[in-house]
């Protein structure tokens, strides 16, 4: 039985890619997918719509990044697949998986599974859809492999767990299927399917890497966090699984001698959640003397953080960590459930970190429902006082399948009906008016934290002082030299930004 699994192209609306192309990353999840089904014997092909198509097009209000229709429709008819698998894991592109699967069922009328954390979510508009004949809710490789054996052996689908389906003209929720104990169990993800050299010299890789080519590994899943603004919970739960330090090990030394990668970037959603095996982590990296640096562009709980650990983390090639510290606001800080950070330990984090010649960077979010001026200020004060070298402010953003997104419909802050799609389909979509602020005064908020810091930050490191803490190495030096770049980019970027003015 021979299983297609795509990756669709990039949609945005009325939004248009031209300033700076998309990034691309590997499709992680569809490479489980691949190694599962390939560990029974199924013959499976992994179609990445994006990184192999290098097109930007339109289509009505939409603008398209990634492979054409023909050229996808090609790939279909060529491999001729039984079962096609399509991950919708955005609401911002949830259309191309839409799209995608009109395209196969032009082609070829066989089964058609979504799945991904938008399936999960919205897995009755996606039945709604004559071409979508199954969603997968929740983690697939077991469910997808489930469902597989079924369809081969022509059985029924309607009690696989973890599906939804339609069944006598009515959309069916199975019974919700157990997450897998054992993560180990799972076969690494089946790169060899996937264009790798794409992925790891990515553009933005190139920018924003010290030693690129660098590549992406997850070595967990899930978290046990409660941030309202968060959707992960809609695959993961409020559960943490993490594979044994041996295992993830095994998997980067692969990525170091068989495709080259010299950086390898954390995605995980809490890869230090558990010290003990952060630590293992690095001891093997340092044991089997692998050289790579590494970071943590997905963010790293910076309350799971001592001392010792950072030290590890340091010598086994950590050069730059992200922290979501998200706020300093005490009263905002019990509404994001994150009253475990202790704002001043953190600023002692941040200033080992420092010491050590690790690069730091942290998260902040700005705009939430009940937010004021005045707590917003909290926050961008207090990105001024760490010795952080690097701050993001984000623009609180109601995702679909969050608690926010419930406290956004209630108080009536959420789009018109008609306008909802259009609004989650728009990158960089105008912020959300909120119970005490303008949209467009947030917005401005944000770019005048962003100026202010940035400005601070590039004289601090005029401090010789400073970039000797970080740079002991042609390499070092030459990052340094990248950082200031994109820093001057942002502040090029704000300056000419209206309103900032």
């Amino acid at each position: 039985m021979k299983i297609l699994l795509i990756n669709p192209y990039l949609t945005y609306y009325k939004a248009s890619i031209e300033k700076e192309r998309p990034t691309l990353n590997e499709p992680l999840g569809l490479g489980y997918l691949a190694s599962c089904l390939m560990k029974y014997g199924y013959e499976v092909s992994i179609l990445d719509a994006v990184a192999t198509g290098n097109n930007e097009m339109k289509d009505g209000d939409y603008f398209i990044f990634g492979m054409k229709k023909e050229d996808i429709k090609g790939e279909i008819k060529k491999f001729n697949p039984d079962v096609v698998g399509i991950t919708s894991m955005y609401t911002l592109h949830a259309k191309a998986a839409h799209d995608t699967a009109r395209f196969v069922k032009e082609v070829k009328d066989v089964p058609v599974i979504v799945g991904g954390s938008h399936a999960s979510v919205f897995f009755s508009e996606l039945l709604h859809d004559k071409n979508i004949d199954i969603v997968v809710i929740g983690e697939g490789e077991e469910t997808f492999l489930d469902l597989v054996r079924h369809l081969e052996k022509g059985k029924s689908i309607k009690n696989v767990d973890g599906t939804a389906i339609k069944y006598k003209g009515k959309i069916k929720i199975n019974k919700e299927r157990l997450l897998i104990k054992n993560l180990d169990d799972i076969p690494f993800p089946a790169r060899e399917l996937m264009p790798m050299e794409l992925y790891m010299n990515d553009w933005y890789r190139q920018r924003m890497a010290m030693r690129p080519p660098r590549a992406n590994i997850v070595t967990s899943r899930g978290c046990t966090g409660r941030c309202p603004f968060c959707s992960i919970h809609s695959i993961w739960h409020h559960t943490w699984r993490g594979r044994s330090a041996e295992n993830v090990v095994d998997e980067i030394e692969i990525l170091v001698k068989k495709y080259g990668a010299k950086e390898i970037a954390f995605q995980d959603d809490n890869v230090s959640l558990d010290k003990n095996r952060m630590g293992r982590i690095c001891d093997l990296i340092i044991k089997r003397k692998l050289n790579i640096r590494w970071c943590t562009p997905n963010g790293i709980a910076i309350w799971t953080l001592d001392e010792k650990l950072i030290d590890k983390m340091k010598k086994s090639g950590c050069y730059k960590l992200t922290f979501g510290i998200e706020t300093a606001c005490l009263e905002i800080q019990k509404f994001i459930n994150k009253t475990h950070i202790n704002l001043e330990r953190a600023k002692e984090i941040i200033k080992y970190c420092n010491k050590k010649g690790i690069w730091t960077h942290s998260t902040f979010i700005i705009g939430f429902p009940y937010e004021t001026r005045e707590q917003i200020q909290q926050s961008i004060d207090y990105a001024m006082s760490t010795d952080l070298d690097m701050a993001t402010f984000y623009m609180a953003t109601p995702y679909p399948g969050t608690i926010m997104w419930d406290i956004y419909k209630k108080e009536g802050l959420l789009p018109p009906e008609e306008k909802i799609l259009e609004w989650t389909t728009t990158p960089d979509t105008d912020p959300l008016n909120t119970k005490y602020l303008d949209g467009k005064e947030i917005q401005e908020l944000r770019n005048k934290a962003h100026a202010r810091f940035y400005a601070d930050r590039r004289k601090k490191f005029l401090n010789p002082l400073r970039i000797l803490r970080k740079v002991h190495s042609i390499e070092e030096f030459k990052y340094m030299l990248k950082l200031a770049g994109v820093s001057g980019t942002v502040m090029k970027e704000l300056a000419e930004d209206k309103t900032i003015k």
